[in-house]
């Protein structure tokens, strides 16, 4: 199965723009993606301020003929889907919404580039939240970790400093040097506009030319970018954060793009640490037990160097241990037989890319970024075809590189851990799905698809967080973390083994009302697959050892979130909406619960619910139904029969004000009701409502956040539970502000009761909300999804494809009773987390 040769097209336009149209009748959607060859490392003598990042939010505030607000209520009324976004070396802005919706789109994407306003009214504003977006960085040990990381590897390179930039070198930009950044480097030659999904191909050809006939490119130099020295010996830097586990970080200076050592090193990666089966995954942390979890990785750009990585995370005491074990396990890697891991390792990489082509969005992006790196539409497919010439030879050579004076190890410990010692397919149409059920009372849905050669499996099981106590809070996380590791006819290396050499991935999750277990991989593969998925199912080993592992690693993603404001927020507001059981828990649990979990209780919570009549399995993808039909009833046959499990009713509690401290920067502010349940009549008027009160052309935004500038982060949330749910509101804002803040998100949640959506918004509402359900459901993934959890609740598989008409037929007088039956009738549960006094 090669990767098909792209069918887009590249011109480039009389001002140096970059145009690639890539057409195609998939599904009535588009991804219009507008690249510029600027990032953090172009800044000049700026360099470290963040500029880049700070011009990507400046241009959202008005450009061209559009005005402040025109531009969030333009793309919301168009149904597109836009965000932005800073790397190194790019800056990238998008819109992914319905096919009817591009002229808009691209009318908004090219006058924000090319024409932003920048009014200076906004400067000082903008800057007050990029400063709390760096405290909440500050605040973050994943971001920590990495800036250590990066300080440290780089010297003089410029990647040496975080795209975000340092507090005191943002703050002493000015107005002027904003603008004359846009001037100088948002020039059309430096820029691609990528184009996927359903549209004409002149027409939007013709669309462009004229909205940006009078742009003009830049001249001048470009900026000089230092280069690091040869590194001539070991780096080493270790900082300390409230977290509960290690976090390491071991890498070595790889060349760029073009050198023949690169593809190896990237299939070195994926051999090494990606997956269940990965050599280091499978020693360290499976067998020895020395890391909660470890990864390996290649990143490699055009022109500069690039690095080869391994993270871990582990227990402080077995730091030492699992750094020295990871430089053994490398040297002793490149020894042994690895035919059989590379032949795995290219089917992985293969399957990962196929499943890019399943959105516009993926085509877009990759499109995209084999010009930027490359200026060769098919460098994918080129690149594909140079991972299958490595061999293991290319492998030990590659691997030669990881030597003793080329590392740099950091370290992000505990703060009481002890410092370390020393071309298109033809067009084909889709059969109609079929639903059948199986014998033991499992159903099935079929939803074939033609169009990649890629399958998703997707099982829902009645279960999840309304299956739980406050003695068992965590169960479901712990039994899904568990489930896909082993069956009691394959072993943790077998099953991993077999899935990884065919490309294919499984995986679980645990959430309100189910537990989801899923399986992709490429279509001719389903008669070796769907087995395998039948035992995981059926026949999971839960294997004690596997138990304690998960367990460990649980526990500390449950102490790293008891440090995290908005989870702390969250877990409190469940708990004092709905009590100490069912929704009331947390689904990561708590420290004593988790700790009490095992073996005895997992596998009579799965004997409990993994029931045929409990279960519904959903196959979507690539595939002949007839032959999928005999398959799946063969392999799901093992499951029992049996009656369905169905959940105790929730308990609603009263209304209550509760304040919690954590020592952070940031303040936090949670408001929650009882939502809707999940086959509730208002269930889709309150998508609505939610989508209002997110989107950055919505009042929470618009007004809490620009006009006023109370809160980085403001939005609402919700879930559908089997007989009630959660709808809530949040904001996370400077703790000096933050009466101010609760008196302001309360003044718009009264306005939202009185007054649901306002006529002149609501058109825009149902335009995001449609383009978002297509969105959706392009790839099999989702469709399996869907289908699988529908068909849990008594829904048609096929529910899905039916939210379009629903929510076109929806009323603002709809939305506006639902919003005043949630939040006109009762106080809401609100939880305030706050700095330590």
């Amino acid at each position: 199965m090669d990767f098909p040769p792209t069918t887009a097209s590249l011109d480039t336009l009389a001002n140096g723009l970059s145009l690639i149209l890539d057409p195609s009748d998939d599904a009535p959607v588009v991804s219009a993606q507008l690249w510029v060859e600027t990032g953090s490392i172009h800044e000049s003598r700026l360099l470290g301020s963040g500029l880049s990042h700070f011009l990507e939010h400046m241009v959202f505030k008005g450009a061209g003929e559009f005005g402040p607000s025109e531009l969030a209520e333009t793309v919301q009324a168009a149904g597109g889907h836009w965000n932005a976004y800073t790397t190194f070396g790019r800056t990238v802005y998008y819109i992914d919404g319905p096919s009817t919706g591009l002229g808009d789109f691209l009318r908004v994407l090219t006058a924000m580039v090319f024409r932003p306003h920048l009014p200076e009214s906004e400067f000082e504003r903008e800057k007050d939240v990029i400063r709390r977006e760096i405290d909440m960085g500050l605040d973050d040990p994943d971001d920590r970790a990495q800036q250590l990381l990066f300080s440290t590897a780089f010297v003089r390179d410029p990647r040496r400093h975080p795209v975000i930039g340092h507090r005191h070198l943002f703050d002493a930009i000015t107005y002027d040097d904003l603008r004359s950044y846009h001037a100088g480097r948002y020039s059309p030659d430096r820029a691609c506009l990528c184009i996927s999904g359903a549209f004409d191909e002149t027409e939007t050809r013709s669309l462009v030319e004229s909205l940006v006939a009078g742009i003009e490119r830049v001249g001048g130099e470009d900026p000089f970018l230092a280069e690091d020295p040869s590194q001539l010996g070991p780096r080493k830097a270790r900082d300390t954060f409230a977290i509960p586990s290690s976090k390491i970080s071991m890498t070595w200076k790889v060349p760029p793009l073009g050198h023949p050592d690169v593809p190896a090193l990237d299939l070195a990666a994926v051999m090494l640490g990606k997956g269940r089966a990965a050599h280091l995954y499978r020693s360290l942390r499976q067998t020895r037990e020395l890391a909660l979890d470890i990864s390996a990785w290649s990143w490699t750009g055009p022109a500069r160097e690039g690095l080869f990585g391994v993270s871990a995370e582990a227990d402080p005491g077995k730091r030492d241990e699992l750094v020295k074990a990871v430089r053994e396990e490398l040297a002793a890697f490149s020894q042994s037989a690895l035919e059989d891991d590379l032949a795995r390792a290219k089917r992985q990489v293969a399957a990962s890319q196929f499943r890019s082509l399943t959105t516009a969005s993926g085509r877009a992006t990759d499109l995209a970024s084999n010009w930027h790196e490359a200026r060769d539409l098919d460098f994918t497919r080129r690149y594909l075809g140079e991972l299958e010439k490595v061999n293991a030879a290319d492998i030990r050579r590659a691997l030669a590189r990881l030597v003793e004076s080329g590392e740099t190890l950091t370290i992000l410990d505990p703060e009481d851990a002890p410092a370390p010692s020393t071309s298109r397919r033809g067009r084909k149409t889709a059969p109609e799905a079929e639903t059948f059920t199986l014998a033991n009372g499992t159903t099935v849905a079929l939803l074939p698809n033609p169009k990649v050669p890629v399958i998703a499996m997707q099982a829902a099981v009645r279960a999840g967080a309304a299956s739980e106590t406050k003695a068992t809070a965590g169960l479901n996380r712990l039994l899904a973390a568990t489930l896909p590791q082993a069956t009691r006819r394959h072993s943790a290396e077998e099953l991993a083994d077999k899935l990884e050499s065919l490309g294919a991935s499984v995986g679980a999750s645990a959430g309100n009302n189910s537990l989801l277990v899923q399986l992709a991989g490429l279509s001719p593969d389903l008669g070796t697959l769907a087995p395998l998925f039948g035992e995981i199912l059926a026949e999971p080993a839960l294997a004690s050892d596997a138990i304690d592992r998960e367990r460990s690693s649980q526990l500390s993603a449950v102490r790293e979130a008891l440090t995290d404001p908005l989870s702390v927020a969250f877990r409190q507001l469940r708990a004092h909406l709905f009590g100490s059981h069912g929704f009331g828990v947390p689904t990561l649990g708590e420290e004593d619960s988790v700790a009490g979990l095992d073996r005895l209780t997992l596998a009579a919570h799965h004997s409990l619910h993994f029931r045929g009549p409990n279960l519904t399995v959903a196959l979507a993808g690539d595939f002949d139904p007839a032959t999928a039909k005999e398959i799946l009833a063969e392999a799901l046959d093992p499951i029992p029969g049996g009656d369905a499990w169905h959940p105790d009713p929730s308990e609603v509690r009263d209304p209550s004000e509760q304040v919690f401290h954590l020592p952070k920067k940031q303040a936090v502010l949670a408001l929650g009701y009882p939502g809707a349940a999940a086959l509730g009549p208002n269930r889709h008027a309150l998508r609505f409502l939610q989508e209002w009160c997110s989107d950055m052309a919505g009042p929470l935004f618009t007004r809490i956040r620009e006009e006023l500038g109370l809160a980085y982060q403001v939005g609402a949330t919700q879930f559908h539970g089997h007989d009630t749910g959660l709808f809530a509101f949040y904001m996370a804002t400077d703790p000096g502000q933050i009466e101010l803040a609760e008196e302001e998100l309360r003044s718009q949640v009264a306005s939202f009761a009185a007054e649901g959506i306002p006529d002149d918004a609501f058109e825009r509402v149902r335009s995001t909300v449609l383009s978002a359900s297509a969105l959706d459901q392009q790839s099999p993934g989702a469709v399996a999804r869907h289908a699988a959890i529908d068909l849990l609740f008594g829904l048609p598989a096929c529910h899905h494809r039916e939210l379009p008409e629903i929510y076109a037929a929806l009323t603002a007088e709809e939305v506006r009773d639902a919003a005043r039956d949630l939040l006109a009738h009762r106080q809401p549960v609100l939880i305030r987390v706050t700095p330590e006094a």
